[in-house]
């Protein structure tokens, strides 16, 4: 019986162990998404980017906060040399011209998709299993 109840301890620990793991984890999260807020940026690390150092968004006509985490967007898809969008967002279009290999490429510049604090915040807490 005493083998059993140190079981079902080691058990309850193992388990609260892994609770605070995964609540660590998310407070990292937010921390590290907070510091790619644009405005942060812009203020602490102005030589990192053109558009840190003008003061001016690469997206200006997003409403709410820029994050600059995700600055290369994970739902481009490279895999394709015209490239385009896994999620088919609706803020992307295609850029034609006779000189690209393709005769044209996805263009990202109306989409804000991985600039919203939400949207970070989930890519990371799906690398980290959380």
């Amino acid at each position: 019986m005493l083998k059993v109840v140190k079981n079902v301890c080691a058990a309850i620990l193992s388990a609260n162990k892994m609770d605070q793991a995964k609540e660590l984890i998310e407070q990292r999260i937010k921390r590290i998404v907070g510091e790619f807020d644009f405005e942060r940026r812009r203020i602490s690390h102005p030589e990192e980017c053109l558009c840190y150092l003008e003061g001016k968004s690469c997206h200006p006509g997003k409403k709410g906060e820029v994050n600059c985490l995700l600055c290369y967007c994970p739902e481009y898809d490279s895999d394709k040399i015209e490239g385009g969008c896994k999620i088919n967002n609706p803020g992307g279009k295609w850029f034609y011209h006779k000189s690209l290999p393709q005769g044209k490429i996805w263009d990202c510049s109306d989409c804000d998709h991985p600039h919203q604090r939400e949207v970070a915040e989930k890519h990371l807490r799906k690398i980290w299993g959380n």
